[in-house]
């Protein structure tokens, strides 16, 4: 009768074969760390994808508006390339002016018609925005 071994584990990282515990995943600390950071690189790369598109889009913000407040066309906002799809948060204001702030950190937008013309006025991000909550679930 012949004795079967036992399957030789393998590291996660680096397939070397593994000595010591059963339950071991990798050969040594230095694999341990590679294998999870390559691990959660690839489950954050969305993420950091968007982020540096907000960051991006505060920069331009923050150009835009040295003073703390300034109005600029969509047309400048768009040959800088500017990325109306993502931001960091919404504000919506109060009467009378009831305009809706796109935010991107700590820089946000709102779009604007002036005579005809798509304008945005940039401000830089105001405490009130912070006490607002929005809801999407409420009317």
């Amino acid at each position: 009768m012949e004795i079967e071994k036992p399957e030789t584990k393998k590291c996660l990282h680096c397939a070397k074969p593994i000595t010591g515990r059963l339950d071991k995943k990798y050969c040594n600390d230095y694999c341990r760390n590679s294998y999870n950071n390559q691990t959660k690189r690839a489950g954050d790369k969305q993420i950091q994808e968007v982020n540096s598109i907000i960051r991006k889009n505060r920069r331009i913000l923050k150009t835009l508006c040295p003073a703390g407040k300034a109005t600029v066309s969509k047309e400048l906002l768009d040959s800088m390339e500017y990325n109306y799809r993502f931001f960091s948060g919404i504000y919506r204001s109060s009467a009378p002016s009831k305009l809706v702030y796109f935010i991107c950190y700590d820089y946000a937008f709102s779009p604007l018609n002036e005579e005809g013309k798509n304008m945005a006025l940039i401000v830089e991000k105001e405490d009130h925005f912070n006490d607002f909550f929005e809801n999407p679930w409420s009317a």
